[in-house]
């Protein structure tokens, strides 16, 4: 049977009609298939790897898993401890280049999930709640690789200015995110995780301690603190001289080293001219002998099982410092 022309033409513009509807729209789809987020499909992580099925996956040391995140980007996982102690010389704890933060009483994971490579980013991602806090991401966090004690987190915002946070049942501030350095020193509770009673914050040009309420425990110290005790600072120049001072900013070795630090009630010390020593702080006298050391010598102070300091050059004992 012939078609009507007049049909003919008709069913022509109804094809060219469809035609033009639903290419631009199948090829809108195929776009968004290519620069959409990547679905899960719902696979078993068997093996229980970290980043499987764009997901990252949280397990506990026994196995069992505490929950996932769906990544919204290829460059998602944990964020970087981001440390910078070791430019004012505080005594911190060695963490090893690329460090992650890990989960934080087996709830919070710090992450990472962005497309912009120029963009360093760290968010708390409540893992057991599957709570993202994306949109209050931080320029850089850290902590140490070891964890804080306390479930203590150093953050740093956009503008530079660093505070620390607590995330337990509610992230709550503890150190007003306001300082342009946070750094605590290598000391460790029972568990292996930083002490965080003091902190070692700075505002432009001076330093002070601080406790977890804010409280300000030294005077106002014009070189960055580098180290602590209950009683005295180790300071450093920005000539690169170490000086003891007490709390309110006094002075209690005149000359300039070139390293100072404490080991037990002992300040280790070494001289400008090379010479090492160390000397009892609280009955103001030297109680070793004075070493000359070359610039390659290792020197190591440690405390044995009877208190003593044990003095050791090159992985010699050289001397015993018997306790009182």
């Amino acid at each position: 049977m012939e078609m009507n022309p007049k049909v003919q033409k008709g069913a022509l513009f109804l094809i060219i009609f469809l035609l033009i509807l639903f290419v631009p729209l199948a090829g809108y789809g195929l776009f968004l298939k290519l620069t959409g987020p990547v679905k899960t499909t719902g696979l078993e992580n068997v093996n229980h790897e970290f980043y499987f099925d764009n997901k990252l996956w949280f397990y506990q040391d026994d196995g069992t898993l505490l929950g996932t995140y769906e990544c919204k980007t290829s460059r998602c996982g944990y964020a970087i401890n981001t440390i910078n102690d070791e430019e004012y010389g505080v005594n911190s704890v060695a963490v090893a280049e690329d460090e992650p933060i890990k989960i934080i009483n087996n709830r919070f994971a710090v992450l990472t999930d962005t497309s912009d490579t120029s963009v360093s980013e760290a968010f708390i991602y409540d893992i057991v709640n599957g709570v993202s806090y994306q949109q209050a991401a931080y320029l850089s966090a850290k902590d140490y690789g070891v964890g804080i004690s306390g479930n203590l987190l150093i953050v740093e915002n956009a503008s530079h200015q660093y505070g620390v946070i607590q995330l337990s049942d509610i992230i709550a501030p503890v150190v007003p995110i306001q300082y342009t350095f946070i750094g605590l020193t290598d000391q460790k509770d029972e568990t292996g995780k930083i002490l965080a009673d003091y902190f070692i914050v700075a505002n432009e040009n001076s330093w002070r301690l601080i406790d977890q309420n804010g409280a300000m425990l030294t005077s106002e110290i014009f070189e960055a603190i580098v180290d602590y005790t209950g009683t005295y600072l180790i300071t450093r120049s920005e000539e690169g001289y170490y000086h003891l001072l007490d709390y309110n900013n006094n002075s209690i070795l005149s000359e300039d080293f070139s390293y100072l630090s404490f080991t037990d009630k002992y300040l280790n010390c070494f001289t400008t001219t090379n010479e090492f020593y160390v000397y009892d702080i609280a009955n103001q006298e030297i109680v070793s002998q004075t070493y000359s050391i070359e610039e390659d010598d290792e020197v190591l102070t440690t405390v044995d099982p009877n208190n003593n300091v044990v003095i050791s050059i090159n992985n010699e004992v050289v001397e015993t410092i018997e306790s009182d």
